[in-house]
């Protein structure tokens, strides 16, 4: 069974956190393992229909998945129009959060996996991994392309900080658009999911005990027993990552890139954004 839901990112916005909200519903499955990637040619399309057929509950009246690279055009393309081709009925929900503060987080996320990493002001350089830390800023750029091949009544766009700040605001308006019991509460609404993604790295032991944990009892295994873990014992094989600094010319020049974009993105949604330093 084919989903009917579809998160498109954008990429640390909260695509984690809304994915375990909406699994939540008694309405509402969502797929097992979040990034699906079924819809990017250079990740998961070749695994076939039947494939991504198979990650779904078809007995739910809801079928979703949350996939944050979909909404990273150049770098991946044609996803929409795929999508488009295959389920031309899905609602789609596209989470979005101050352009700027997305590509530090994302910026910092990385630096976890590379320690080794340029600084930020290099990284943003042009050439590089630039395009791969600002392109998903481009809100504008990403919503046309599904305005392209969707209507416009089943595209969503919601605020990260609403999501944050306002939940269960934000929750309704969410479960109303899919077109499920917007009254349902859940006490697991009261988590934030990765909401420490980005800013612990783990250590040297830390990675030595993982890689003993796996090859005792498979990866899965080895996940499962470490979140039972208490977070105390998880910290002793953590260390925190700081986000760095944007120097100012730095964010001067994003925002002269990026504002037209959030305009146009205001001027779509009628969301003020007001949080936002665009």
């Amino acid at each position: 069974m084919l989903p009917n839901l579809i998160v498109i990112g954008a990429a640390k916005c909260g695509t984690t956190s809304l994915h375990e909200y909406l699994d939540q519903h008694p309405e509402i499955s969502m797929s097992r393992e979040k990034e699906l990637y079924f819809f990017v040619e250079e990740k998961n399309l070749g695994k076939g229909r039947a494939w991504y057929e198979s990650q779904f509950d078809s007995s739910a009246p809801v079928r979703g998945e949350s996939s944050p690279g979909y909404s990273a055009f150049p770098l991946y393309r044609g996803v929409p129009e795929r999508m488009a081709a295959t389920i031309p009925d899905a609602k789609i929900i596209y989470l979005v959060r101050d352009p700027i503060e997305r590509i530090v987080s994302h910026y910092t996320h990385r630096t976890v996996n590379w320690p080794d990493m340029a600084s930020l002001a290099d990284t943003l350089a042009p050439g590089g991994l630039r395009d791969w830390l600002v392109t998903p800023s481009h809100y504008w750029l990403q919503l046309q392309r599904y305005l392209n091949c969707f209507p416009a009544e089943q595209i969503l766009v919601v605020d990260s900080d609403e999501l944050r700040d306002r939940r269960h605001e934000a929750l309704t308006r969410i479960f109303e658009f899919v077109g499920v019991d917007a009254a349902f509460r859940s006490p697991a609404f009261e988590r934030s999911h990765n909401a420490g993604t980005g800013r612990t790295r783990i250590t040297g032991s830390g990675r030595r005990l993982s890689s003993i944990l796996e090859r005792a009892v498979g990866p899965s295994r080895a996940q499962a027993l470490g979140a039972r873990l208490p977070v105390a014992v998880k910290a002793a094989f953590k260390s925190e990552v700081e986000p760095p600094l944007l120097p100012e010319p730095l964010r001067k020049d994003l925002e002269r890139e990026l504002s037209g974009e959030v305009e146009q993105l205001r001027a779509h949604t009628g969301l003020a954004f007001a949080g936002w330093s665009i």
